[in-house]
């Protein structure tokens, strides 16, 4: 009986926390009290007590001032607005800068992202977000977004540049709003320098939202949302094929990329296509198909998603490659990071110095959207030739 009093005593000390909450650090501001905070914070403000029990505080006045400081608080009790996300990847350099200031760090692995934080990922690198509501979140280079952004109901992400890819969380941009409409929905969001937002599905389904119109875009159909102009209509794009634990992909039967590493030379084993001129009669009735650029030109800034059905290639989605070689299978660093044309091939001995590294390969679609990375592949490298 004593032994199990103890326990008891012992978990109800003032900083040591439940084993099996999950904790979530409040910065205390001048002026703050318990009761403050509690109504700032907690879903149910009378459980203000609760904070005492995994921190060391002063008095347990609810009404008195606390000095500056950080409370741990069990994320169960936070509201769902003030729950941070974590960051739980990043390569090369990630920038990340608190609401509120004007100065930006770089990023720490698992750190706490609050609301209305901005994380920016320069060239060539990346970061992953989880949201403790279960939302994923990947920002590709050379992205600004914010999270839970302020003033703005109901949404986790707002891009204000670059490109992202998400599971389930809800997005907006300058000409879109992004809500999934399945709890497994992953999609793609990229704006551009026109402030163009570009959306695709891959799976599940969205329903993307501009100027008072609605459109549904399923899985493996893309749109279009220009400013100030409402969303295309959804146009359904060839599949990006995805990369087996070997070396072939889907398509490669038929002609699709097949990633080939053979004495340090990396290659999709792709041929180089003959291009076509676009075949207007079977296109998708669309609103948008004025300034048809020319056939296999997908840099052309005004390229809209429907515009992308007249200039693919017989058989072949891939516009390209992204290549990422390092020492370590976590790729937590790399020697290399850059994207490739689909039909170049590449010699690392002319690049890299002698020695066993890994690799692995994203495959990009005509809308410049990245699929998932291969398994990593180890490759020998001898030295330039």
């Amino acid at each position: 009986m004593k032994s199990l009093l103890l326990g008891f005593l012992l978990l109800l000390r003032p900083g040591r926390a439940l084993a099996a909450e999950e904790l979530q650090t409040i910065v205390v501001k001048p002026g703050d009290t318990l009761w403050s905070i509690s109504k700032t914070y907690l879903k149910d403000p009378k459980k203000w007590n609760v904070i005492i029990r995994y921190n060391r505080l002063p008095s347990g006045d609810p009404s008195i001032a606390l000095p500056g400081m950080q409370l741990r608080v069990p994320v169960t009790l936070i509201k769902e607005q003030y729950r941070a996300a974590r960051l739980v990847y990043f390569l090369n350099e990630v920038l990340f800068r608190r609401t509120g200031s004007e100065d930006w760090k770089g990023v720490n692995i698992k750190m706490s992202l609050f609301k209305s934080d901005t994380l920016h990922t320069m060239t060539g690198a990346r970061a992953d977000v989880e949201f403790y509501t279960g939302e994923l979140l990947s920002l590709y280079p050379n992205t600004i977004a914010v999270l839970r952004p302020p003033g703005a109901k109901d949404i986790d992400v707002e891009l204000l540049s670059g490109e992202l890819r998400s599971v389930r969380s809800r997005v907006i941009t300058a000409s879109a709003r992004i809500t999934p409409k399945t709890r497994d929905t992953e999609f793609g969001a990229k704006l551009k320098d026109d402030l163009t937002t570009l959306v695709q599905v891959t799976k599940g389904k969205v329903d993307v939202e501009a100027q008072g119109r609605t459109v549904e875009v399923a899985e493996g159909f893309a749109s279009e949302v220009r400013l100030d102009m409402p969303p295309s209509k959804a146009v359904k794009l060839p599949p990006l094929p995805q990369f087996a634990q070997g070396s072939s992909t889907v398509l490669s039967t038929s002609g699709g990329p097949q990633l080939k590493t053979e004495g340090g030379v990396v290659s999709l084993n792709m041929k180089t296509p003959v291009k076509i001129p676009a075949l207007t009669a079977n296109l998708p009735n669309t609103d948008l198909t004025k300034n048809i650029p020319a056939a296999g030109d997908t840099n052309d800034k005004g390229i809209d998603a429907s515009e992308i059905v007249k200039i693919i290639s017989v058989g072949n989605p891939v516009q390209s490659y992204h290549l990422q070689v390092s020492k370590e299978q976590s790729f937590s660093t790399t020697v290399l990071d850059k994207n490739y044309d689909a039909y170049n091939s590449l010699d690392l001995n002319e690049l890299l110095p002698p020695g066993d590294y890994v690799i692995r390969i994203a495959l990009v679609d005509l809308l410049g959207f990245e699929g998932k990375f291969s398994a990593p592949r180890a490759v020998k490298v001898s030295g330039g030739r």
